[in-house]
């Protein structure tokens, strides 16, 4: 009796606990981001104890916040490297992002190491993390962590630009347009200005704007179109850098 008593007893604790694991879900990332952000703009200690809870409990993205959280206090530097590189060990891009740029840069008690840092670029740049992409590229032309090779540089040049990578845009225009790499191409190039320009990249629109012609004697009308679209694409990249400036982007 007392067995089967027992029994009861534990498949009523087993109901209970996965009706409790049922009724709570893991959280979304939107929901770990904006724990991330009261704890790191606010400091509220409940979101800090929530954020410690769900990155105890394995989920790269609080594991992320957590240390993001932390690099705002030196004395926890310890603490923010072990889960920025627990994030980054499981998979989250933004960390692994993150932690290519301390190793680049030698910051948050990381030393330079730029092999490390092409390492976790690259896993970031094949999670669609264009910034990324764009490091590696710059890596490659110069050989910087890595062997240098201009075709590698390209790869990741257009890799960032398909992930939309403005000032990636912005150089591979150019690429194309002095055959730098690739085939030299117009075409493309124009293609990619437009698209980098499209992207708010100040040096794009600006260069956008001086390419239109607005001397054509034969097309007045096409002349004038160009000359008001150039205006405003000079304004537009002007009231950008004034943005970045001021800090509003």
């Amino acid at each position: 009796m007392k067995s089967a008593f027992s029994k009861i007893i534990a498949l009523s604790a087993c109901a209970a606990l996965m009706a409790c694991t049922q009724a709570s879900p893991p959280p979304t990332s939107a929901q770990i981001e904006s724990a991330g952000m009261l704890a790191q703009g606010a400091h509220q200690t409940a979101a800090i104890e929530q954020l410690t809870t769900w990155a105890k409990q394995g989920l790269p993205v609080a594991q992320r916040e957590l240390a993001l959280t932390y690099l705002n206090w030196p004395e926890h530097d310890a603490d923010a490297r072990n889960w920025m590189q627990s994030a980054a060990k499981g998979g989250d891009a933004d960390a692994q992002f993150l932690l290519a740029e301390a190793l680049y840069k030698g910051t948050s008690g990381f030393p330079a190491d730029h092999a490390q840092a092409w390492a976790w670029y690259e896993k970031a740049a094949l999670q669609n993390n264009g910034k990324a992409s764009f490091m590696l590229a710059r890596m490659a032309k110069y050989g910087d962590g890595t062997a240098q090779s201009l075709q590698e540089s390209i790869r990741w040049l257009q890799a960032s630009s398909e992930q939309g990578n403005a000032q990636a845009m912005f150089l591979l225009s150019n690429a194309y347009s002095s055959g730098e790499g690739v085939a030299k191409d117009e075409v493309k190039a124009r293609e990619w200005l437009e698209k980098s320009a499209a992207g708010d990249y100040p040096v794009a629109i600006q260069a956008l704007a001086m390419s239109l012609d607005s001397r054509d004697p034969g097309n007045a009308e096409q002349s004038a179109a160009n000359a008001t679209r150039a205006r405003l694409l000079l304004k537009e990249a002007n009231d950008e850098r004034l943005m970045h400036w001021k800090g509003y982007q």
